[in-house]
């Protein structure tokens, strides 16, 4: 299943335009947008002009900015948090919620930092605007690393509408390479993003595959999200696996920085004979 994943990416990385096209210009509106500049700094503002060659924004200061375009390398508008002209900033961790997959992906050259637990790191990274590759490896302490968790999960986004996001990926796993453990699986899915990075529905089909064994009986998730505030949203998502009637459902908060993202919550697992609930916490730092 890896290999045919793997010659997957490369034939669609193959077949994509492999040259770096101009970005081009955002709209002349009352939109506030963020351009990312080839020094890497980036300017936020107002688009009050735009020509074939400059872009000109008009900062929060009042101070009206020409950007030439070939210094241009993308940009992406800002989410607004209510009325007024207090503007929030984008989801540093739009690319899923509590652990679920959204359909959307990392743009190109953007990539995070997260963990789940302390013991769970993980790394993604923007390979194209519609590629995203994330992993990592569990570090529990005493461990030798022979015998830690691996995990890998490649996202490619196949529609991006102003309101709609479909994209498929997988995730794979495998607990230990040595002659004591060697166990491996994962789940390829597809997920469907509905509405804005404030208010969103997603909802996916999986089919896992493992070493003992496949079957042909979809997993189902949902979730949503919503944003409350400028830097708070709410978070909810729930899983139905195969042959089982007890349904995992994770509810909580993501507060909400420029480049960073803390998730907190609780997880229950409805229609289990256990009580109580089972705390849950992650993070992302954008780069």
């Amino acid at each position: 299943m890896v290999p045919r994943l793997a010659l997957l990416v490369l034939a669609l990385l193959v077949v994509r335009p492999c040259a770096a096209q101009q970005p081009p210009l955002p709209p002349v509106d009352s939109a506030v947008v963020e351009l990312r500049l080839a020094d890497g700094s980036t300017v936020r503002g107002r688009v009050v002009a735009a020509s074939d060659t400059s872009c000109t924004l008009r900062t929060a200061a009042g101070v009206e900015v020409t950007v030439p375009r070939r210094v241009l390398v993308r940009w992406r508008s800002m989410a607004r948090a209510g009325g007024g002209s207090a503007f929030a900033f984008n989801d540093p961790n739009r690319t899923r919620l509590f652990l679920a997959p959204t359909a959307r992906t990392l743009p190109q050259g953007d990539g995070y930092v997260g963990d789940y637990f302390v013991f769970f790191p993980v790394v993604a990274y923007g390979a194209t605007d519609w590629l995203t590759i994330s992993g990592g490896m569990s570090v529990f302490p005493g461990l030798p690393i022979q015998d830690q968790l691996l995990y890998l999960a490649p996202k490619i986004r196949l529609v991006q509408r102003r309101s709609l996001s479909v994209a498929v990926g997988a995730t794979y796993m495998r607990l230990g390479w040595s002659d004591f453990v060697d166990a491996w699986g994962g789940v390829a899915y597809g997920v469907t993003t509905i509405g804005s990075e404030d208010a969103a529905v997603t909802a996916g089909l999986g089919w896992p595959f493992a070493s003992g064994g496949t079957t042909r009986e979809p997993w189902v998730m949902a979730g949503g999200e919503l944003r409350v505030a400028r830097d708070i949203k709410l978070l909810a998502e729930g899983w139905r696996f195969p042959g089982a009637t007890d349904v995992p459902v994770i509810a909580g908060i993501r507060f909400l920085g420029e480049r960073l993202a803390v998730d907190c919550g609780v997880l229950r697992v409805l229609g289990a004979d256990m009580t109580g609930v089972v705390p849950w916490v992650d993070f992302v730092a954008n780069w």
